[in-house]
């Protein structure tokens, strides 16, 4: 199976500069794309439904443009600004597919909702981030989608209720398995019934084993986690010593889910898959206090799409095993195949396990720092950059950086400066400390001799 790299570059405004789309063998990464009309640089209407039909139209003219179309989606990341406008959005969403992408109607990508803090431009209401396939048929690269059910019943068109979510359980890409995200509604009625923050994670996992078991594959073939986690008082203890790698207000969330492990894959205690880890203003269901978004595998032998976990150590902090005086605390990358699945890349200082950082500036240099370290230790180099998503708080910071990060890639991979990545920028309410500026979650490409 031939594994290509090629990108597909997009000038913005000033020095910015993104690709529109990377495409790794046969998937597709584009950047995050809004109502906001790509040749005027002008957002192209106020109500959502109008922006939101904006951005699709954005989304498969980009999907066309790189050989591909828009019933090649696989999995969406949707930003939305107010969740009031979730149910207006599934019904827009499964009316658009209906029009322009048939085959989506009865079959819709995986998707996982995130309610952000703020967009760039204010009066933006919605986002999103795709990827998708540039061939349905193409050998090696077999799609399966799989419903959610409930109550015996496949939730997709016609049987959709207009406030409902309008996915695939899971979609699987050759040996790739994505799922929509999964949180603590009932598997029975599709709605949150309890309050406890425990329960709620029991069923988020139990519903992601099911989901592994149908597709044929096994909860210890996770790679990837995103942890979706509501701002809510309960949850907002603060650390004593703000520097560190992580806050206290995530503990529940790594304890319970290292007891799923223990139980229903421990070998995912000593192999640990990547991670990343956001604070949300809320999440979808405003009762909702955790999601979790999974990337995964098949099998974790199939051929040309070999896995290779590469762990982060902390010095002195970190879950879940200790090691003498350091401890094991997630899988820094993961490579698929040619594709490189990279954690959140923090401003963290991975000798001392502190953010030393105090501004912006500094903390930026770090992420990058570590971003290129961790693409470097699976042999492939900054370079090989195929998709970046720039997890950042305060969207005040957004243009130191961008430009930092051209000077960083003028320095270290001149070859991004002519074909950068595709980039999604994210403004979480907080990342896992209150002392992050900056988190960069990545993915790359690893050329095979």
């Amino acid at each position: 199976m031939k594994w290509s790299f090629k990108k597909y570059p997009m000038n913005i405004t000033g020095e910015e500069r993104v690709s529109k789309a990377s495409v790794i063998g046969n998937l597709v990464f584009l950047s995050g794309l809004s109502g906001i009309d790509l040749k005027t640089g002008k957002l192209a209407a106020e109500k959502f439904d109008e922006q939101l039909i904006s951005c699709l139209n954005n989304i498969r003219d980009s999907l066309e443009e790189v050989g591909s179309s828009l019933e090649n989606m696989v999995k969406l990341l949707i930003l939305i600004k107010d969740i009031k406008h979730c149910p207006d959005m599934w019904m827009t969403l499964m009316t658009y597919y209906s029009v322009h992408a048939p085959e989506l109607a009865k079959k819709p990508p995986a998707v996982t909702v995130l309610p952000v803090n703020a967009f760039l431009d204010e009066r933006c209401l919605v986002s999103i981030d795709v990827i998708a396939v540039l061939s349905k048929s193409k050998p090696g690269w077999r799609i399966k989608k799989r419903p959610f059910t409930y109550l015996r019943t496949h939730h997709t068109y016609p049987n959709i209720k207009k406030d409902v979510k309008y996915a695939s359980e899971s979609v699987a890409v050759g040996n790739l398995l994505f799922l929509s995200g999964m949180g603590g509604e009932s598997p029975r009625t599709g709605r949150i019934e309890t309050k406890d923050f425990e329960t709620q994670m029991d069923i988020g996992f139990d519903k992601i084993r099911l989901a592994f078991d149908n597709a044929g594959s096994s909860v210890s073939n996770i790679i990837k986690t995103l942890h979706l986690l509501a701002v809510v008082d309960s949850q907002l203890t603060s650390s004593k010593d703000v520097r560190v790698s992580y806050s206290p207000s995530s503990d529940h969330l790594w304890k319970r889910e290292l007891e799923h492990y223990e139980i229903y894959a421990p070998s995912l205690l000593d192999d640990f898959p990547g991670s990343t880890f956001l604070k949300l203003p809320s999440l979808e269901d405003p009762s909702s206090l955790v999601e979790i978004d999974i990337v995964g595998v098949i099998s974790l032998d199939e051929p040309e799409w070999e896995v290779k976990k590469y762990p982060l150590y902390l010095g002195k902090r970190g879950f879940p095993r200790h090691i003498g005086e350091i401890k094991k605390y997630y899988a820094n990358s993961v490579v698929v195949g040619n594709i490189i699945f990279i954690s959140g890349q923090t401003p963290t200082d991975l000798f001392t396990g502190r953010i030393e950082a105090d501004t912006f500036e500094e903390q930026m240099k770090v992420a990058l720092d570590n971003l290129r370290m961790t693409i470097e230790e699976t042999g492939s180099s900054l370079n090989n950059l195929a998709k970046t998503y720039m997890l950042l708080p305060d969207a005040k910071y957004y243009p130191i950086m961008r430009k930092m990060e051209l000077e960083y890639y003028q320095k270290y991979a001149p070859r991004l400066v002519i074909e950068p990545p595709a980039s999604t920028v994210i403004n979480p309410l907080n990342l896992a400390s209150p002392k992050m500026m900056i988190e960069i979650d990545a993915i790359g490409f690893l050329p095979k001799h």
